[in-house]
């Protein structure tokens, strides 16, 4: 009796112990390369999971970006051709106003957080740091579940939320994977329609594990021990391929394909080729193996969570929502209206139900209405004509400032480079041991490192005038008709070579030709379009530059 009785006393001790009394684990097991803006999450077992702010601008509960998904070079492809998707984080930040964002996890999935989650409260250690893989897409689902459960009954403040109502963990939809994979707004528009994310300090295998013997060499690796991309992401491409929460859907010459398929997976693994790791890299997993009957998974499948968050937290959001539709819906009706959008010519429908009326005086009243519209009309014709005549203006002086810059930096890289380099090099070898000599050589130095200072200081400016360029001839190519355009281009060309600004009617010519290149849907080529506006002017644009030819 009395060993019967300490022995429900010792079980009912260890079913009243805390569910993370265990030891907390060290950074280096979740985050192994801390950074400033880093999310911090607890989890079972005393471990924890890292998130990242994926930002992005917003103005009002509608306000989404479109994310230019898909591969530029596959335009036509129904995997991976380009598409417009649609994203929106469900968080705000007081302190940040304009802008929205949601939470990703700055690392994969790892086997310790996986065997945490499910209860088995292992002693992490690096081989546990491996992405969890050899999951199927329900075991992931169901991994959310529980990491949610658990953080809403053990660390309820811990969740970020909004309006009373409380974020949850899930797999990420492919637009949020996608427009962080690109690096979202912390990238400018043509690194953001490039292949992958930049890689600045190092090639492919400094920042992914793909394929070959000097990366991956066929096995996956610990998470966080490459560098990360522009959001502080690590292993976005590259290691394990990461599920999302939605069905694969085909593309169907730029928007998804109606039927909902298997599971997309996201992001290439440790058999994808250097060559072949980019943002748009996705393929289909169907969620049953045939053979098994069973959840497919992969071993080199993992996961990787996002936080999200209801679209309607309360009433008052409810509010607020349906208050920005109605604005929304007013303007977008009225524009209609005034464009005729709604069923052809409105000024049109109207005299021909003027002309069906008996009555005289109602003839007049509604021709003198067709007067007026015609008039509100050819007054927002001709504003947007200005807006577009100035948006031209703006990218022949975009692209003058490209080409100054661009024969600045040309010059002071070949002075130094085939002049200053060559002759302190002359000089080193050639100096004597006295004070005079080495006072000169000194000097010499001096000279060469201001000048490469500038140097830097050039090819700064010239990636800040290439930015700004590439994004009017995106902005121009998205936001009006290509017929407006080259109605326009004729009296704005003429308007600078009425001034004498024959050289900036030149770069005209070759701005609008970057646009049509581009057509809204294409790769801008800020290197390429940086060659074409050096190119144009010839001796006139090196003197403008001051640079001697």
């Amino acid at each position: 009796m009395g060993e019967r009785w300490w022995l429900a006393a010792i079980a009912m001790v260890l079913m009243a112990a805390p569910v993370d009394a265990a030891e907390p684990w060290p950074e280096k097991m979740f985050n192994p390369a801390p950074a400033a803006g880093d999310v911090v999450l607890p989890m079972p077992c005393g471990g924890s999971m890292v998130f990242r702010r994926v930002a992005h601008p917003a103005d009002g509960p509608l306000d989404d970006v479109l994310v230019e998904a898909g591969d530029a070079g596959a335009a036509l492809s129904p995997i991976d051709g380009r598409r417009i998707e649609a994203v929106a984080g469900g968080f705000t930040d007081p302190a940040r106003p304009g802008e929205r964002y949601y939470l990703l996890a700055k690392y994969e999935l790892t086997e310790a957080q996986r065997r945490a989650l499910l209860g088995d409260c292992v002693t992490p250690t690096i081989r546990t740091r491996l992405p969890a893989v050899e999951m199927s897409w329900f075991d992931a689902v169901d991994l959310g579940r529980r990491y949610t459960e658990w953080l809403m009954a053990e660390a309820p403040d811990a969740l970020p939320g909004r309006a009373g109502m409380t974020g949850f963990v899930r797999l990420p939809t492919e637009a949020e994977w996608e427009y962080a994979a690109r690096g979202g707004a912390a990238v400018a528009t043509e690194t953001f329609l490039a292949r992958h994310a930049p890689m600045p300090d190092g090639p492919p295998s400094d920042y992914a594990w793909h394929q070959g013997s000097r990366s991956a060499g066929g096995k996956l690796h610990p998470v966080g021990l490459l560098k990360p991309d522009p959001l502080g992401l690590h292993d976005m491409l590259g290691n394990a391929a990461e599920l999302t929460q939605e069905p694969f859907r085909l593309n169907r010459r730029g928007r998804p394909h109606g039927q909902a398929g298997g599971l997309a997976v996201r992001g290439g693994d440790i058999t994808t080729p250097a060559d072949r790791l980019g943002s748009a890299d996705r393929r289909e997993l169907p969620p049953f193996d045939a053979r098994t009957g069973r959840p497919a998974t992969g071993r080199t499948i993992g996961a990787r969570f996002a936080i999200g968050l209801p679209a309607v937290t309360s009433q008052e959001r409810l509010g607020e929502i349906s208050a920005a539709w109605e604005r929304m819906s007013e303007a977008n009706a009225m524009l209609a209206r005034i464009r005729g959008e709604d069923g052809g010519d409105p000024v049109a429908r109207l005299e021909a139900l003027a002309g069906s009326l008996p009555d005289e005086a109602a003839r007049a009243e509604l021709a003198g209405l067709g007067r007026e519209i015609r008039e509100v009309l050819a007054e927002s014709n001709a504003a947007r004509d200005r807006a577009l005549r100035a948006v031209m203006n703006a990218g022949a002086l975009s692209g003058y400032r490209v080409r100054g810059d661009a024969l600045r930096l040309d010059a002071v890289a070949r002075a130094v480079d085939e002049v200053a380099r060559p002759t302190l090099e002359k000089m080193r070898k050639q100096a004597g041991s006295g004070s005079r000599a080495k006072a000169m050589l000194a000097e010499a130095e001096a000279a060469v490192a201001e000048m490469e200072a500038r140097r830097a200081g050039l090819a700064r400016a010239l990636a800040r005038s290439t930015e700004a360029y590439v994004e009017a001839v995106v902005r121009l190519a998205r936001d009006y008709p290509s017929a407006v355009v080259a109605r326009q281009a004729a009296p704005v060309r003429a308007g600078l070579v009425a001034r004498g600004a024959t050289d900036m009617a030149e770069l005209l010519d070759v701005f609008l030709r970057h646009v049509a290149d581009f057509g809204g849907a294409g790769a801008p080529d800020g290197t390429a379009w940086t060659a074409d506006l050096t190119r144009t002017g010839g001796a006139a644009a090196a003197e403008e530059a001051g640079v001697a030819e």
